[in-house]
């Protein structure tokens, strides 16, 4: 075979042609490759980083080399706030599904995120995503509703804190797609009405007096003895240090403790004058919250008749009583000052708030929604999270409505303000003393009353001058 001068030069472009075929198909999935690797890795360090703040773990050194490259990549615009973003929605999404997280891991969040991307991806950011894939189940038109049931009157910072700060929030980042339906004033009956409905699945959450914590974690109330606290940073000193303790209390009994906050300090109100002890036991004083009412007047020596809570009004405006122990903000809530002239200071004690939701609230969800256990657990964590956010605000303005009541009760009612004398308040001091030795292995924990004493002990030796 013989081949012309043209024909072997036609066959070296064809054959140069072909390889150039060859070496561009050759480089081209080399290119594709580098620019998926570049995503790829970008998602991984964005989920492994959100993994390990989800379920509360450390970052490993490996992970913090590849989160400073990815900073890089930011900082350069090779990566863009929005690409970092997408990329966060997806992984969030995936581990609502996957990987379980707490209320206590979500505290932690806002300064972690924030530590993490620095202003390309903040924890408001992470926050409304959380809350977008977590609302996802239900619509607007089938939001996941919230029951809860409360004697907490309106108008009071009980409902109002909320109502004017929690309840627009989360419509805000749900979309309207979960949302609170309350039913207030003792209109679902008393604290252990609540919680009875709760248990069947009627209601979902309670917002609880004293009454309704002590029946749902009488450990917490060990708050409650008489005399305890001198003041409020006290409480929150030792409400923080126990805090876990006390919520693995009310979950042992099927309920969540998502938000605990004050009833407030208990003061004796009258419409008859008394200067002590000795005219307290010439009053006709009701009676609402026996476990520490009842052990209390005994060591003092006071006949008391038991009343239900809705029924304090109507037995102070009949006469059927003359004398209450209450917080200055119910008196004022339910009008049930009208019947009081005077006010007894120190108050005999402190009481404890709380919203609880019940640990069926979640299984409901799941089997109406159709989703997974992970899921329904991490929106509940969520929801929770969120509604424990709001407590120092609320704290705040709780105890200042209190000192407002007690001034307004002064300066525009003509309520007197008296004092029990150093003696009386001795006889006071001895007796709570009794009560805690009675209730303590009996409605509460001795180990956990002896370890709030000590903390006490500890922050006042650090706090002399409180």
């Amino acid at each position: 075979m013989t081949f012309s001068r043209a024909g072997v030069v036609k066959t070296r472009r064809q054959v140069l042609g072909c390889l150039f075929v060859i070496v561009a198909l050759a480089v081209q999935p080399a290119v594709v490759t580098a620019a998926d690797s570049g995503s790829s890795d970008t998602q991984a360090t964005l989920r492994d980083s959100l993994e390990a703040i989800w379920t509360g773990n450390e970052f490993s050194p490996e992970l913090v080399k590849r989160q400073q490259a990815l900073k890089a990549l930011l900082k350069s615009g090779t990566l863009t706030q929005n690409d970092l973003r997408s990329a966060a929605e997806k992984n969030i999404l995936s581990l609502m599904n996957s990987q379980k997280t707490s209320r206590y891991l979500l505290k932690a969040c806002p300064d972690r995120i924030n530590g993490l991307f620095s202003s390309y991806l903040e924890w408001k950011d992470v926050k409304e995503i959380i809350w977008r894939v977590a609302s996802t189940p239900a619509s607007e038109s089938d939001p996941i509703l919230v029951n809860l049931g409360t004697l907490a009157p309106s108008g009071t910072p009980w409902l109002s804190v909320p109502e004017s700060v929690f309840f627009p929030e989360i419509k805000r980042l749900s979309g309207g797609r979960v949302q609170v339906k309350i039913y207030a004033g003792g209109v679902m009956g008393e604290d252990t009405d609540i919680l009875r409905k709760m248990d069947i699945g009627q209601l979902d959450a309670c917002g609880c007096t004293s009454l309704g914590v002590w029946s749902a974690s009488p450990d917490t109330s060990a708050l409650l003895i008489p005399g305890l606290f001198n003041n409020y940073d006290e409480i929150d000193y030792v409400c923080e240090k126990f805090r876990k303790r006390l919520d693995e209390t009310f979950e042992q009994r099927g309920y969540i403790l998502a938000a605990l906050i004050d009833t407030g300090f208990f003061y004796m109100f009258s419409k008859n004058k008394i200067t002590g002890l000795a005219d307290l036991r010439a009053r006709k004083p009701l009676m609402w919250f026996p476990a520490i009412e009842a052990p209390l007047y005994k060591e003092l020596g006071i006949n008391a008749t038991p009343v239900a809570v809705p029924e304090i009004v109507s037995a102070l405006s009949t006469g059927m009583a003359d004398t209450n122990l209450a917080p200055a903000a119910w008196m004022l809530g339910m009008q049930a000052y009208q019947y009081s002239n005077y006010y007894l200071t120190p108050p005999l004690f402190y009481s404890p708030g709380a919203v609880i939701v019940s640990t069926q609230f979640q299984k409901r969800i799941e089997k109406k929604y159709g989703i997974s256990p992970v899921f329904s657990h991490n929106f509940k964590e969520v929801f929770v999270h969120e509604l424990n956010s709001i407590e120092p605000e609320w704290r705040i303005q709780l105890r200042s409505y209190e000192k407002k009541c007690l001034e307004a009760f002064e300066s525009k009612c003509g309520i007197k303000v008296m004092t029990f004398s150093p003696e009386d308040q001795e006889t006071l001091k001895k007796a709570g003393k009794a009560v805690q030795e009675q209730l303590a292995g009996q409605d509460f924990s001795k180990d956990l009353m002896n370890d709030m004493l000590k903390a006490l002990e500890e922050y006042r030796a650090a706090h002399p001058s409180r």
